[in-house]
């Protein structure tokens, strides 16, 4: 597998903003166009915490005997309170490894849990999420987590994959979700890679409100080489909601 490197980041995603020929749309707005309740791909058996409590303190909601991957604050929702997004990974002992020289390998699946917040400054478990945020399967790939939420409340997570055993390709998936409707669904996403050794790369970015995608060919090492830019259109098809699937 590959090194993961999760990012939460301003919503820098171009499409998210623009229509089919890269004109801007938003006109200051500070949230997505609507989403309608019945075009969502149900995700079932979220409900029931595995790992985390259901409710408490900042403090009190993080996992006891578990590896910090992505501790976030920020507004998912329009009540005014802040909330939480935490991924933790569990230390069973069975699926750990240590190096040599003491250095641990945490081979255990990392889990999202999303909070939000109330007026006592308490926090109640929205959902928990295993089999979303992907883990390191041996000793050869890493997971790193950094995490943002943009002002407009779009949850953006930033996978990069890569392998400290062989391969020449570094790929980097960015994946935008909005809370509307009761859940959070998949806007928009950009994955964008390029070869370490001739630095020929494409990105394709994709709005899935507009139903339009992007896809850009350059060279990363050679500037001298101009970007080509493709649009086409996206198949008119449900959102996703987060807990859909491994985001990698």
């Amino acid at each position: 597998m590959k090194k993961v490197f999760i990012l939460l980041a301003v919503i820098s995603f171009a499409l998210c903003s623009c229509d089919g020929k890269g004109n801007n749309k938003n006109n200051g707005e500070s949230a997505p166009q609507q989403i309608e309740q019945a075009a969502a791909i149900p995700v079932e058996n979220l409900s029931d915490a595995i790992l985390f409590k259901h409710e408490g303190t900042a403090k009190d909601v993080f996992p006891k005997d578990c590896d910090t991957i992505c501790y976030l604050q920020g507004y998912l929702n329009d009540d005014d309170f802040p909330d939480l997004v935490l991924v933790a990974t569990p230390r069973n002992p069975e699926n750990m490894m240590t190096r040599s020289d003491g250095y641990e390998y945490n081979f255990n699946e990392p889990v999202l849990a999303i909070y939000f917040g109330k007026d006592d400054e308490t926090y109640t478990l929205f959902k928990e999420y295993p089999n979303t945020i992907p883990g390191a399967e041996d000793e050869f790939t890493f997971v790193t987590v950094d995490s943002y939420i943009t002002e407009e409340g779009v949850l953006r997570f930033g996978v990069e994959f890569f392998s400290s055993a062989g391969g020449s390709e570094t790929d980097q998936n960015d994946y935008f979700f909005y809370f509307q409707d009761d859940d959070f669904y998949l806007i928009g996403t950009e994955k964008d890679g390029f070869s370490r050794y001739s630095g020929e790369g494409k990105k394709v970015s994709c709005n899935y409100l507009t139903k339009k995608q992007l896809t850009t060919t350059r060279n990363v090492f050679d500037e001298t080489v101009k970007p080509t830019e493709t649009w086409t259109d996206l198949p008119d098809e449900p959102l996703e909601r987060l807990g859909a699937r491994l985001l990698d």
